[in-house]
């Protein structure tokens, strides 16, 4: 049995509780307004092209470009700087520049202007969302990390629908859309500053630091320690490495992480900010429908995670890695559809191609991506890992964003064959780690010290 002296023990044989789940949903509001700037620069493209005069096919994919540019600088800058002054720090100043950003670029009135303000949405999102992961698997109980980053997946999905409802609402009034979704965001992350404002910092960060008051009060409240005293002296020691060990001492799990990421990257943001764009080019269906398409994809997600991928991720033998082999095989084969011109223009097809990469990817390839790139880096490079690998996922984004509009001009077919490809890779490459190297991607009910250990 665990020395319940020990706080970090302590925390990782705790019993999952209303608090850790509180806790969770306030720091996820990073992924709520991360979909935010994903979906509202899709859903709002048209808008704000049409209110500043823009008609270049290449400069439309600038917001896309910009968003993901800064938010993997933003990433790759801030990551460090969450190791070094901790998580709480980074993740409540972000929220103030979103806000204030968000906020102004509702009011844009000229294209510089605008590209500034998605630029500190971008940088703002990139310090945050790395943070916020690596705070809620902090403090997660060993046997419930999978389930607490549930609510992070959840909460991305959900910033989408509730700007694709708003979207189908108001749809055909143009620069008040525009300005709608970006105010709500505003909003949204002041609320979240004033939330994050009462939670602890990072119980593993504080052993780190040897910050041992905010380490015993989180213990109190995440640990259940009223069973007995905690014992700061029996709390582990972390090692500080530097910067650089990240790519020598932990190298492998970094390329891991990244070539998952990459592999996830490229589809996942070319839906999440063209989708509207893709599919209205089609002329098939209205812009509405095309929104209500959106509307079905995004929410097919949310469904296997809470109903299959909730129960199932944290449980020896059937949790992650047979999930995302499956998931990962839904995701190739719902693009791989898209390649045969007759399905593309099928309607019916379409839906069971959207139906197959939602369900999919919510049922284990997008959140098991997250905990395989957390659960492999110590305390002290774990938010510096999450910095890099989201910094290379989104500027790889940024790239590919800023040609979509080309691509989709050519033909559909190329973005289907891209991203199909993409998950039969992810697939063939776990599989074989399953059996090459199965710690790496059969971490479940073990502490974050024994998989970055390891």
């Amino acid at each position: 049995m665990a020395d319940k002296a020990n706080p970090i023990e302590l925390l990782d044989d705790a019993r999952l509780t209303g608090t850790h789940v509180s806790w969770t949903l306030i720091a996820s509001l990073g992924d709520f307004l991360d979909a935010g700037m994903f979906a509202g620069t899709g859903i709002t493209l048209s808008a704000i092209l049409a209110y500043l005069h823009i008609t270049s096919t290449l400069l439309a994919g600038f917001p896309a470009l910009v968003t993901l540019l800064c938010t993997a600088f933003g990433a790759l800058i801030f990551g460090p700087l969450g190791d070094r002054y901790g998580r709480k720090f980074i993740y409540q100043v972000d929220m103030i520049i979103y806000a204030v950003a968000a906020i102004l670029l509702a009011f844009s009135f000229n294209f510089i202007w605008a590209m500034v303000f998605y630029a500190l949405i971008g940088i703002s999102v990139g310090a945050d969302v790395p943070t916020s992961w690596s705070l809620i698997s902090e403090f997660a109980p060993k046997a419930g990390r999978g389930k607490l980053m549930t609510y992070t997946n959840i909460m991305w999905y959900v910033g989408v629908l509730v700007e694709l409802a708003i979207a189908i609402a108001i749809y055909n009034t143009g620069i008040t859309l525009f300005r709608t979704i970006w105010i709500m965001l505003g909003v949204i992350a002041i609320v979240a500053w004033a939330l994050r404002r009462k939670l602890t910092e990072s119980p593993r960060f504080d052993v780190l630091k040897g910050r041992y008051e905010d380490l015993h009060s989180a213990t109190k409240v995440l640990g259940t320690s009223q069973e007995s005293e905690v014992s700061i002296s029996k709390a582990p020691k972390y090692k500080e490495y530097r910067y650089g060990e990240l790519f020598t001492k932990y190298g492998g799990p970094l390329l891991f992480a990244w070539f998952l990421y990459l592999m996830w990257g490229i589809p996942a943001s070319t839906y999440g900010e063209f989708f509207p764009y893709i599919f209205s080019s089609l002329h098939l269906v209205s812009t509405r429908i095309v929104f209500a398409f959106e509307a079905i994809y995004f929410g097919s997600a949310i469904v296997p995670g809470l109903l299959i991928y909730y129960f199932l991720t944290d449980k020896v033998g059937v949790g992650r890695y047979p999930l995302y082999l499956t998931s990962a095989a839904m995701s190739a084969v719902s693009f791989l559809l898209l390649v045969y011109k007759p399905f593309l223009y099928n309607v019916p097809v379409l839906l069971i191609s959207f139906l197959l990469f939602g369900i999919g990817q919510g049922l284990g390839v997008w959140p098991i991506t997250r905990l395989y790139s957390l659960e492999h880096f110590p305390t002290s490079l774990r938010n510096s890992g999450q910095g890099f690998v989201w910094f290379t996922m989104r500027f790889e984004g940024a790239i590919f964003g800023l040609f979509t509009p080309l691509i989709v001009k050519a033909s559909v077919t190329y973005i289907g064959w891209i991203a199909g490809i993409f998950f039969l890779l992810a697939l063939i490459v776990v599989g074989i780690m399953g059996f090459a190297a199965p710690s790496y991607v059969r971490t479940e009910s073990r502490s974050l010290d024994q998989t970055a250990e390891e």
